[in-house]
C-alpha cells in the first residue's frame, strides 16, 4: 500500500509551533533526564484474563517475537476498550499477538507520558462534578486537538522511541491512541495501523507515516477537508470486540424476546476510566430505588478499578436500603455472567443491583465487554461505548468530542439523546419498561446495522494489518 510517509504528511507546522514544541521537547528530556536512558529492555508475559495475549513490560526475560503488535494506553478505558477489540480478533485467527501499553514500560518515558494523563483525568472528574463553567472550559479544551497539538505529539514521539525500539520493526503494529502510532513510526516501522477513536475529526488524533482507519463516514469526511491524505485514510466500522460482534443478531434477537415477554430490564452501567460521574450516577440511583426494589430494573454497575467510586456506591445503596450483590475478581465475574445469561428467564433471583469493581485497570475495563452481552440497555457517556451494538442511553458528556458519538448513534436509531441531568435518564429508562416499542426498535436497527457491516471496523484492522505484513 502507497502511504504517505512524509513527516507531519509533509505540511508546514504552524507559526511558532516549531519553536514551541522544540522548547517543551528539550524540557521534558531534560526534567525526566531522558538523555541519561540506555536502550529498554522488553520481555513479554502472558496475560491473566486474556488467553492468547502477551503483555510486553520491561525485563530480561523472553523477547518480543514474530505477531502482531497492538499498541495502547492506560489513559481512561477507551483506547485499551480499543485495543480489546483488535487483539480479541487476532487471537481469534491464532495470530501471536502482543499488547504494548506505554504506561506498563517502566522508564522515565512512560512516567512523562503518564503526568500528563494524571492531569487529563483528574480535569475530567473535576468537569463531571462541578460542570457549569468548569465543564464549559474543559468542553473546548478536549473539543480543539488542532494541528499545533498534532505536530508537537510527533516531536515528542521521537524523545519516547525507546519505549518500542526492543521490538522487532517488521511486526505489523495496529496502536489506537496517536501517540503510540506516532512513537511506531518514529521507531522505524512501516507497517502502522491507527484507529482512530470518537466522531470528531481533530489533528490530534491522527498518526502521519501510518493508514488511519476511521469508523464514521462523518470522520473520514472530516479528516479529508482538512488535507489529511486520501491514501493514509480508510473507512472500515466500529471498534467492536469478537465475541460481541459473532453474536450480535443472536443476543439482539434473545433481547426483543425479552423485551415482548416484559422481563426486567437489565442496565448496564459503567463508569469511565477516569473515575467520573460518581455524582450524576448516586443521582441515578436514588431515583431508580423504587423501580429497583420492584424489580422492574436491574442495574450492573460496572465501577471497575476506582475504590472511591465502588465505595460510594456502597454508602448509596446501603442508605437507599437497595439490595446488592458485589462482584470483585474475574473468577467471580465469569461465574456470574454463566450464571445469569440474558436468555434465562430466572431474572427474580438477581438482587437488584450487582455491583463490580476489580483490582486491575485490565479487569476493569473488560468487563464491561463481557457484561454487555447479558444486558439488556446500557447506560454510558457517549465515549467508545457509544459505537457498541446495544440500545443505549447516553447520560451527560465528559468533554465536548464526545457530542458528535451521541448524535451519530442517535441517527444510527440505536442510541438515545444525550441526557444532561440525570432525571432525563431517569425518563428515558422509564420508556423502556413502559413503552416496549423503543428497545425493539433499537434492537431492530442493531440488527440492520449488523447485516450492513457497520461493527466490522477491528476485524478489518486486523485483516489489512496482516495484509500489509505480508
Amino acid at each position: 500500500m502507497n502511504l504517505n510517509r512524509e513527516p507531519f504528511f509533509g505540511w508546514n507546522p504552524p507559526v511558532f509551533s516549531a519553536q514551541i514544541a522544540a522548547s517543551v521537547s528539550f524540557g521534558i528530556r531534560k526534567m525526566y533526564n531522558l538523555d541519561q536512558v540506555d536502550e529498554i529492555p522488553l520481555t513479554a508475559v502472558d496475560s491473566s484474563i486474556h488467553k492468547g495475549l502477551k503483555l510486553i513490560h520491561r525485563g530480561e526475560g523472553p523477547k518480543v517475537g514474530k505477531g502482531l503488535i497492538v499498541g495502547s494506553v492506560r489513559m481512561g478505558y477507551g483506547h485499551h476498550r480499543m485495543a480489546l477489540s483488535a487483539f480479541s480478533h487476532s487471537i481469534a485467527k491464532k495470530i501471536p499477538t502482543y499488547l504494548h501499553d506505554l504506561l506498563a514500560i517502566d522508564s522515565p518515558e512512560s512516567r512523562a507520558i503518564g503526568d500528563v494523563d494524571g492531569v487529563y483525568s483528574y480535569f475530567s472528574r473535576l468537569s463531571s462534578d462541578m460542570g457549569g463553567p468548569m465543564e464549559w472550559a474543559w468542553g473546548n479544551i478536549t473539543n480543539s486537538g488542532n494541528a499545533s497539538s498534532l505536530y508537537l505529539s510527533t516531536v515528542l514521539a521521537k524523545e519516547y522511541k525507546k519505549l518500542m525500539n526492543d521490538i522487532p520493526h517488521d511486526n505489523p503494529v495496529i496502536t489506537t491512541y496517536p501517540l503510540n502510532g506516532q512513537i511506531a513510526v518514529e521507531a522505524g516501522f512501516k507497517n502502522v495501523v491507527h484507529l482512530i477513536c470518537d466522531n470528531h475529526p481533530q489533528h490530534y488524533l491522527l498518526v502521519p507515516g501510518a493508514l488511519n482507519l476511521v469508523q464514521t463516514e462523518h470522520n473520514l469526511k472530516g479528516f479529508l477537508k482538512m488535507g489529511v491524505p486520501r491514501e493514509n485514510l480508510e473507512l472500515v466500522g466500529h471498534w467492536i470486540s469478537e465475541d460481541i460482534l459473532r453474536n450480535v443478531t443472536e443476543d439482539s434477537d434473545i433481547r426483543i424476546k425479552r423485551t415482548r415477554n416484559r422481563s426486567p430490564k437489565r442496565f448496564l452501567i459503567p463508569i469511565g476510566g477516569a473515575g467520573a460521574q460518581k455524582n450524576y450516577l448516586t443521582s441515578l440511583i436514588e431515583l431508580s430505588a423504587d423501580r429497583l426494589k420492584e424489580g422492574e430494573f436491574k442495574f450492573f454497575i460496572n465501577a471497575g478499578d476506582h475504590e472511591h467510586v465502588y465505595k460510594h456506591l456502597v454508602e448509596t445503596l446501603e442508605r437507599k436500603e437497595i439490595e446488592y450483590e458485589s462482584i470483585r475478581s474475574w473468577n467471580d465475574l465469569k461465574e456470574f455472567v454463566a450464571k445469569n445469561k440474558l436468555s434465562d428467564k430466572e431474572d427474580s433471583k438477581l438482587k437488584p443491583v450487582a455491583l463490580f469493581h476489580f483490582l486491575t485497570h485490565s479487569e476493569g475495563f473488560s468487563a464491561t465487554d463481557v457484561l454487555i452481552r447479558i444486558s439488556d440497555v446500557m447506560v454510558t457517556k457517549p465515549s467508545e461505548l457509544a459505537f457498541f451494538p446495544i440500545p443505549k442511553v447516553f447520560i451527560r458528556r465528559v468533554g465536548d468530542h464526545e457530542e458528535k458519538s451521541a448524535l451519530y448513534s442517535l441517527d444510527l436509531g440505536e442510541g438515545s439523546v444525550e441526557c444532561r441531568e440525570a432525571s432525563h435518564a431517569y425518563d428515558i429508562m422509564l420508556l423502556f419498561v413502559k413503552s416496549p416499542e423503543v428497545s425493539l426498535r433499537m434492537n431492530e436497527c442493531v440488527i440492520s446495522n449488523a447485516q450492513k457491516g457497520i461493527y466490522n471496523g477491528s476485524k478489518k484492522a486486523v485483516e489489512i494489518a496482516m495484509n500489509l505484513k505480508s
